[in-house]
């Protein structure tokens, strides 16, 4: 595991570091430091920004590190982020510090990879309505069965209306 380096500690409102903090705590980040360390690598040397702004900055950062890590097979699925996430949370990849999201996608340990790509998840298709198919209730399969053979020699013909 790598040590975590001492944020400079930019001037952030505590609004904005609330924000940062939740977003980074969702991929599995507890520490302090750490957080304090991917709240400053997210924001760069921007100062002054909002909650709003400030989260939008760090997704497009996740994002673009994610896309980068994960190939253009895993990253062309669409919800780049939210699969990229739970890639992270199932291989555990917090165990590896937030130093890890700070290196190029070709500096990362191989098997931080491995398991990253293991771990993402199947994109699931849209749900869409459809028809339900008619059902037909039958009481008497033995009167069915009779019905079907004695109208075999018919065309295809439906009782129900």
């Amino acid at each position: 595991m790598d040590t975590v380096k001492k944020p400079t500690s930019l001037p952030c409102h505590p609004d904005t570091r609330a924000a940062l903090d939740t977003f980074f705590r969702s991929f599995g980040f507890s520490q302090e430091g750490e957080l304090s360390l991917l709240a400053e690598w997210s924001l760069g040397t921007i100062t002054g920004v909002g909650p709003r702004d400030a989260l939008a900055l760090a997704q497009a950062r996740m994002e673009d590190w994610l896309e980068g890590t994960l190939g253009p097979a895993h990253a062309s699925g669409g919800a780049l982020l939210t699969r990229g996430r739970a890639a992270f949370v199932l291989c555990e990849g917090a165990q590896w510090g937030a130093t890890v999201l700070m290196r190029e996608p070709g500096a990362l340990p191989v098997a931080l990879v491995k398991a990253l790509r293991a771990s993402v998840p199947v994109p699931a298709p849209l749900p869409l309505p459809t028809p339900m198919p008619e059902q037909q209730l039958v009481l008497w399969p033995l009167g069915e069965l009779f019905r079907r053979w004695w109208r075999a020699g018919e065309p295809d013909v439906s009782i129900s209306r």
